[in-house]
Parts: structure tokens; sequence; C-alpha cells
């Protein structure tokens, strides 16, 4: 009985809090959460089973438990990822949020810039991201029937998810963006089960995490993005493909987003990029009516259009300066509101910083009750 107990032990690596397990040379809480979460390696099977405890991984601060290890340079990350715990009830704090998935952090601290690849509660994929120390959550919902498998791609300052597509393959998912991690950074596996009265856990198998190999270069394509003007942390991917990307309109009851991608013309859900088909005989998409004096008469970026019910501008900048945007950079999504018949760009807000140019913006980027703006990105 001594020596198949020893064996089992040898079986099965659970490190004490800090210590190694499996190819992580360290696992530890994030924040102060209410109790310490776990992590173990099972040697027979190659999967790592973390549990943490934790209010949430979003604002300025974060409570999870993290298994990692120290990198630098570009990286590449997958795993599959299977929630082991049964699903809250709904309207728990748990239900749509409790996630867990492949973390890039900067530092351990709470506030610490980062981007990760989650699988969340709601069934939906999400890339989620902090620019800065401290700064804001940004998340990006990516929508898509095969939730299991994740890879998190780190390539100079841009960072890229890519999930599985119907045939199994990892595929990229759009809605990439620059990200700054500077020097050596931590990545491992993080689950936190937005509730901290509660625990929260993640199997996850086939992780392999390693330098970015030579023949790996960044991808090309464009992603058409939505991005709600009351909630602007929260993004959605609508449609990626390696072919340009051109919207033709709105359906009038919000609903559908009508756009072009190579010779296929197909339309799409605004908040579910899960249904993406074909144009029906007949669909006639809702165009935005703008007053262009008003526009010539802003003194705002690029691109700039007027929503609907004429209270906002939506336009493209720079975050220096305020010029024509012709190739691809870094660009600011901003809005204006019209007040005394004039944007007014001392109020203006960012929506989303993006890689793009000055179509990103689309000339129908508005739907037709002003809440949503639809633009495309670059890879």
């Amino acid at each position: 009985m001594r020596l198949v107990g020893c064996v089992v032990a040898a079986m099965i690596s659970t490190a004490g809090l800090g210590g190694t397990v499996g190819q992580f040379t360290g696992h530890s809480d994030i924040g102060e959460p209410a109790s310490r979460g776990t992590a173990s390696y099972d040697t027979a099977s190659r999967a790592y089973r973390i549990t943490g405890v934790g209010r949430n991984m979003w604002g300025g601060s974060d409570e999870f438990h993290f298994a990692w290890k120290r990198m630098s340079g570009d990286v590449v990350a997958d795993a599959r990822l299977d929630f082991t715990t049964s699903a809250p009830p709904p309207g728990a704090g748990g239900y749509l949020h409790r996630k867990g998935g492949i973390v890039l952090r900067q530092d351990l601290d709470p506030d610490s810039a980062y981007v990760d690849a989650l699988r969340m509660g709601n069934q939906q994929m999400s890339l989620q991201y902090r620019e800065v120390k401290g700064g804001p959550t940004r998340l990006i919902w990516v929508n898509t029937s095969r939730q299991d498998s994740v890879r998190l791609v780190k390539i100079g300052d841009f960072a890229y998810l890519h999930i599985a597509g119907a045939d199994g393959k990892l595929r990229t998912a759009g809605g990439s963006f620059k990200l700054r991690i500077t020097g050596s950074y931590y990545i491992g596996l993080g689950v936190c089960p937005h509730d901290d009265k509660a625990s929260e856990t993640m199997v996850f198998h086939n992780v392999r995490v390693t330098p970015l190999p030579r023949k790996w270069r960044k991808p090309h394509g464009e992603t058409l993005q939505t991005v709600n003007i009351a909630n602007a942390a929260e993004q959605t991917v609508i449609y990626h493909s390696r072919r340009p990307i051109v919207t033709e309109g709105w359906s009038l009851d919000n609903r559908w987003i009508y756009f072009k991608s190579g010779r296929a013309v197909l339309r799409a859900t605004a908040w579910d990029s899960a249904t993406v088909d074909s144009t029906n005989p007949g669909d006639k998409p809702a165009f935005a009516h703008s007053d262009r004096q008003l526009l010539r008469m802003a003194e705002l970026g690029s691109s700039k259009r007027l929503s609907p019910d004429g209270k906002w501008v939506a336009y493209l900048t720079r975050e220096t300066i305020a010029t024509a945007i012709d190739s691809d950079q870094e660009v600011l999504l901003k809005i204006a509101p019209v007040v005394n018949g004039l944007p007014s760009s001392m109020k203006a807000s960012t929506l989303v910083k993006l890689w793009g140019n000055g179509s990103s913006l689309p000339s129908q980027a508005w739907s037709p009750d002003s809440k949503t703006i639809a633009f495309v990105s670059r890879d």
C-alpha cells in the first residue's frame, strides 16, 4: 500500500502555493480573494487542474488564481479548456462571466497590464486586455460554436486570438490590437468564478507555451466589429476574412448588418458572429442620411459620420495629431456630441483603439437607432 501511494503521489504533482506545476514555475492568487486557489498537474493525462476564487478579472483590478512562468519576446500558447464546475444558476455572479484560459501579464500585481484568451460562462470566447497598469479593462467578444480550444499569440506589440472552426482547426478570430508588454512577462493559465463566495475549476489539456517559431508571420486580414456607444468597454467580432470587408448598411430593426467580403454578399446579426448568412432576395439595408454641411464644419479627425438621430459624430483620429489617416496605423475611434448644432471635440470620448486606416469607419457605420457603430480593424 505504501508503494502504491508513492506511485500515485508521483503521478499527480500538486505544488504548494507558489511551487512548480508541470511546465509552470509558480502559481499564486492575484489580488486578495476570500480564500486560496489551487493548481495541480497530472503527469499521466498531462492535464492541469486549476481552482480559482475571486470577484472578477475586470476594471482596474483582478482576483483569480494563476499558474505561470516567466518569458520574454514573442510567444504562442495553446490549450483546451473544460469547465468541471457546474454552471451557476441564472442571475448568479458567475452565470455569464465565470472565466478561465490563457493569461499573459506584465507582472503579478492585481492592476497589471495584461491580455488573455478566455472561455466564458455564457459559452463565448473573449479577448480581454488592460493596456496600461491601473487602466480599465476592455473586452472583445467572439461567438463560436467551439469554445474548447484556444490559442493566444504575441507578435511584437500585437496580440492575436485563435479559435477552433467547425473542422476543429484553429484559425485567427480577428479583433487584434496593439498592446505594449515590455521586457519579461508572466504567461500561463488562470481561472476566476466572478463571485467571491464561490470557486471555479477548469481542466486544461494540450497545453503548449513556447517561443514563437521563426516561420510564423503576422496574420493579414480584416475584421468587422461592433461597439455599443453606451458600453465602449466591450466590442464584438462579427466577421473575419483575409479579403477586404465593405459594409452596406443596417436593417431598420437594428438587428442585421449587411456587408461584402470578396464576391460574397452577407448579413450578420449585429451582436452574434455565430449567425452569418447570405442575404435574402429583397433585403434592403437602411442608409443613414448625414448633414454634410455640419460635418464639413466639424473640426475633428477623419471619416466623420453623423448618427441618424443627429446627436453624435463618430470619427477616426490619431492619438496625437488629427490629420488624414492613409496607411495602416494605430487609430482611435471617437464620438463627439453635437452641441448647439456643432460637434464638441472638447466633450469627445474614445470608444476603441484599433489598428486600421481611414476606411476603418464605413459610411454606413451607425445603426438606425444610433446606439451601435460598426467598424473594420486590420490584423
